[in-house]
């Protein structure tokens, strides 16, 4: 052991709380020993370990014979001490009813909040936990040099280099993608995909099999894992255990559904079944393929060879295992080694480097490049966390500002219990059993907010992709149960404080004491309550307004009763002849995807081989495309049928002509351009622009080069009638299943395609209004709190002021001035805050909603009606009250 270690201090904060409960005659003795034993421990553990362990023992120590003050000079009944706490608090409760309704409710709501978002985190980190070695087992991502956000894939070659060269690492295993199209047995089809994988991976993950052997299952070439849904399509009640399949390749994946033309791969041999477990898992697959089958499908080029080039960093998810007590940042070191090794003479990806990321926190995760599931990145539950945060500040606020209001009512009761003995910190213990009651009940009222809150988070349309069950367990309730205590001891503390610490010659003073600055804690509480209301309420409106924009937005192209067909790899040609023959269409057109849906492929086009390239996106559509959207032809003509060149003539955008310097669209008709360097194309025809990217990106016109190239066809479009659309697409249906008797007829709606996009929007518009409602609800309980105290308090000043000929508006004015001035100062500050925040978001869209001051003054408005709606039928209600009444309360 090195001399360094030999003089490393042991923790404080064991040893401080041990002073704080143990006799002074035992201290010394105690410390000393304790000395001893951590410089023992850490020749045998590691100082962490060490630390634990003295903790530890510490904590063994504080045994009722060492514990000051248990016998002797203590003589309070601890059980009735508490058993006074709690009723008092309980009568307190039940005495301050419109008080304590509206602490409870608050605290509800903000709890309830809090608990979803709790078992939306639950949920996500019960991803992966069911692998006995998941605390060793990493995945390997990488950070290109060339790119700004890290992927989770990585080179094929990586797992043999850190399997072979790292003895850290004591398993490697690898996920590559390109395994996906038809199985057929004996007339039975079923789609699956999957990946390549080596028997690694039965060693690291436990995914456990109902038939099969999982250390023999992936060792031959051709053979493959199913799992019992595939297997039940395929082979119903046999055993499909050492059946074979014919299986063709159409290149669909996990990612996608455009598949290309059936290639055959021949037969493979069921060596598997998966157990139906339900796993919670971000490994989403039909079927595992054994990495020995690749072999043969390089050599017949069924498949691009990756498995030595560094470089494609797109098909491979690598996994590895450590040896016990290697920890993250160890394996990080092996990985830079190994990132400069293979990269140093890459021009491209020089700086490229490997990162270790733990399963355990794959979900939920950074945002990754290719990763395998949909989930909710980690960011968000930030910004969600954050948001909560602010409504349980707000119900907190609105704790402190009612306790703090009451405390007039009970000076006495402070001034009376110190007269007869009480310390301060049994008035603080009193009044946090309040709090803590209160919380406690507020609790059982959130679980009950919690049912309805998570009825309703599970029906939003994001939801289908993030796959949230939000189910609770014991461990979800006792956290649940923790933050009832935590609120109830942040809510608690501050009036606990500040009211115990009055003498008692203070019972006859008021507050005024009690301010920050010249407006005081209560209504500096209630300003920032508001200011923090009407910026969620403007937010609110202007992000709905967004929405409404983009669902409004005009593409330049018409989507309306146009049906998305998915060619699902069968010939264009056949399915449109088919398509063509249902009435009510009035064309058919295909594509290799549609515009405004995410997707784009590049290309590079000029006018010379010396001119600098204009990069445009690639579109393959054939001759009645620009007549089924209703795109205008502004110059030359349209795509030529198919024939042996129609691909080397194209039509571009004007977008597209510009950027090549043509000022007038129709010079470029006829002009010879250069694509890629060496390819020749012909402008045949100039079309009007339109939108291709998703709305909410920075650029969202582009220049576009439009040719016809069947091959390359994904989908098939047809444009329906408006009458009897059910009908026509039952039609289509039928005439589907004429080309193809085997895959299920794929189809969308064009429109609802495009406003799905949008729907994301609508939802976080709906996460954060429903945020701004809670925000303004528990603001306004806090208002009316306040209302209703002040004026109880004002009984006898309105008696007089009536009996002295006060009419009822004067009173109802004088009742709410006070608040009405706090809304104002809220508005005045809130008001330009909420316009530069918008601003600044909104500025990052480039198809933005138009937003200045009139949303503003409309929020403004809103805040002040439902402030008005709030405090008036309470000020209206006293000022309208019998002053004889009034003077007989006092």
């Amino acid at each position: 052991m090195s001399n360094t270690q030999n003089h490393i201090n042991p923790p404080k904060w064991p040893l401080k709380s041990l002073r704080f409960f143990v006799k002074k005659e035992y201290l010394e003795e105690i410390e000393g020993d304790m000395e001893e034993v951590f410089q023992d421990n850490l020749e045998q553990y590691p100082i962490k370990k060490s630390k634990r362990k003295y903790a530890w023992e510490m904590v063994k120590l504080i045994r009722p014979g060492l514990i000051k003050n248990l016998h002797g000079n203590y003589h309070l009944n601890q059980y009735g001490m508490f058993k006074n706490y709690f009723k008092v608090g309980v009568r307190n409760i039940i005495k301050y009813k419109a008080f304590s309704f509206i602490n409870m409710f608050g605290l509800a709501v903000a709890m309830s909040v809090c608990m979803l978002i709790i078992l939306m985190l639950a949920d996500q980190k019960s991803y992966d936990q069911f692998h006995e070695k998941k605390h060793n087992v990493y995945r390997i991502i990488m950070q290109p040099g060339n790119h700004k956000r890290p992927y989770a894939t990585g080179p094929i070659p990586l797992r043999e280099a850190l399997k072979t060269n790292y003895p850290i690492i004591s398993e490697a295993t690898s996920l590559i993608k390109g395994f996906g199209g038809d199985a057929v047995y004996n007339g039975s089809y079923a789609e699956m995909r999957g990946f390549f994988t080596d028997p690694g991976f039965f060693r690291m993950f436990d995914f456990k099999l109902a038939q099969g052997d999982e250390s023999t299952a992936l060792n031959k070439p051709n053979s493959l894992i199913i799992n019992r849904k595939i297997a039940f399509q395929l082979f119903g009640d046999e055993d499909p255990l050492g059946k074979t399949i014919d299986f063709s390749d159409r290149g669909i994946d996990v990612f996608t559904d455009e598949g290309r033309a059936p290639v055959d791969w021949g037969t493979y041999t069921v060596t598997g079944v998966l157990a139906d477990d339900n796993y919670k898992t971000h490994l989403n697959f039909d079927v595992l393929v054994s990495s020995a089958s690749l072999e043969h499908l390089y050599k017949e080029g069924k498949i691009y060879n990756a498995s030595t080039n560094w470089g494609d960093y797109s098909r491979c998810y690598t996994y590895v295992l450590v040896r016990d007590n290697v920890n993250k940042e160890e394996l990080n070191d092996v990985l830079e080694h190994l990132s400069v090794a293979s990269y140093r003479d890459s021009e491209k990806l020089k700086h490229s480097i490997f990162m270790a990321q733990p399963l355990t926190k794959i979900t939920p995760g950074p945002v990754l490049g290719n990763e395998l599931n949909s989930t909710l990145p980690l960011f968000a539950y930030y910004i969600l966390a954050g948001l909560a945060f602010v409504i349980m500040i707000f119900a907190c606020l609105n704790y402190v500002n009612l306790s703090i209001a009451r405390a007039v009512t009970r000076f006495k009761e402070i001034g009376i219990r110190k007269v007869n003995g009480a310390k301060r910190k049994d008035l603080i213990f009193q009044f946090l059993s309040e709090s803590m009651i209160t919380a406690l009940l507020s609790l059982v009222l959130g679980i009950v907010l919690l049912f309805f809150l998570k009825s309703a988070f599970l029906n939003l349309w994001i939801n289908q992709y993030l796959n949230f069950e939000l189910s609770a367990n014991i461990n979800v309730y006792l956290i649940f149960l923790a933050l009832a205590i935590v609120v109830g001891v942040i809510a608690g503390i501050f009036p606990a404080i500040q009211l115990s610490g009055y003498k008692p010659v203070k019972a006859l003073k008021n507050l005024g004491s009690i301010t920050i600055g010249r407006l005081g804690i209560r209504k500096t509480l209630t300003v920032s309550q508001f200011v923090v209301s009407l910026l969620f309420i403007v937010t609110s409106i202007v992000g709905f307004n967004q929405f409404k924009h983009f669902m409004e937005y005009e593409y330049s192209f018409n989507a309306q009763n146009v049906v998305n067909i998915n060619l699902q790899s069968n010939d264009y040609r056949l399915v449109e002849n088919a398509l063509s023959k249902v009435s009510g269409i009035s064309g058919v057109t295909g594509c290799a995807y549609y515009p405004a849906t995410g997707r784009n492929d590049n290309t590079y086009i000029r006018k010379t081989a010396s001119d600098d390239p204009v990069e445009a996106i690639d579109l393959r559509v054939d001759e009645n495309f620009i007549n089924v959207m209703e795109l205008e032809l502004i110059a030359g003509k349209n795509l030529p049928p198919e024939g042996p060149n129609a691909s080397s003539y194209v039509l571009i955008t004007e977008r597209t002509a510009k950027a090549l310097g043509y000022e007038h669209p129709g010079d470029i008709v006829g002009e010879l351009l250069v694509e890629r360097g060496e390819k020749e194309i012909r402008v045949i025809g100039v079309v009007e622009d339109f939108t291709f990217s998703l709305l909410f990106l920075k650029q969202i016109m582009r220049p576009v080069v439009l040719r016809n190239e069947p091959d390359k066809f994904n989908f098939a479009s047809v444009k329906v009638t408006s009458d009897n659309q059910d009908q026509i697409i039952t039609q289509l249906k039928e005439n589907w299943k004429k080309v193809d008797p085997i895959h299920p007829f794929k189809y969308e709606l064009y429109e609802h395609k495009l406003a799905s996009y949008n729907q994301g929007i609508f939802d976080l518009v709906s996460v954060i209004g429903f945020f701004a409602f809670l925000a303004i609800c528990i603001a306004c309980l806090g208002l009316l709190g306040m209302a209703i105290y002040t004026t109880e308090r004002r009984t006898k000043e309105i008696g007089i002021r009536k009996v002295l000929g006060a009419d009822g508006v004067k009173l109802t004015y004088l009742l709410s001035r006070e608040f009405l001035i706090l809304l104002s100062i809220s508005i005045a500050i809130a008001a330009p805050l909420s316009y530069f925040f918008n601003n600044f978001w909104l500025n990052f869209l480039v198809v933005r909603v138009e937003f200045g001051f009139g949303t503003v003054v409309l929020g403004s408005l809103l805040l002040l009606l439902l402030g008005l709606l709030t405090i008036g039928p309470q000020t209206l209600r006293v000022s309208g009250r019998n002053p004889v009444d009034s003077l007989r309360d006092e």
